[in-house]
């Protein structure tokens, strides 16, 4: 049980990560947006989407995953 608790943990960090990194990236681009061509804050906004569709998308399969686990865990416990 130690070694999924920490599996879980480094999930939520990474998360946390990309998260940060995403907000990151939003900032760089939005302070720097005067001194971008029209395209290449095209491609970074693009980018953005991206990778927050890809959060969005991710976490609700992890979220997905743990939640159907525990439901299998609560009808195994119940036999």
């Amino acid at each position: 049980r130690g070694k999924r608790m920490i599996f879980y943990r480094f999930q939520q960090a990474l998360i946390l990560i990309l998260h940060l990194l995403l907000l990151w990236w939003m900032i760089y681009v939005l302070q720097n947006t005067g001194s971008m061509e029209m395209m290449e804050v095209i491609y970074h906004f693009l980018g953005m989407s991206a990778l927050g569709a890809g959060l969005i998308y991710g976490c609700a399969q992890w979220a997905k995953y743990h939640h159907q686990k525990q439901i299998r865990q609560k009808e195994d416990s119940q036999d």
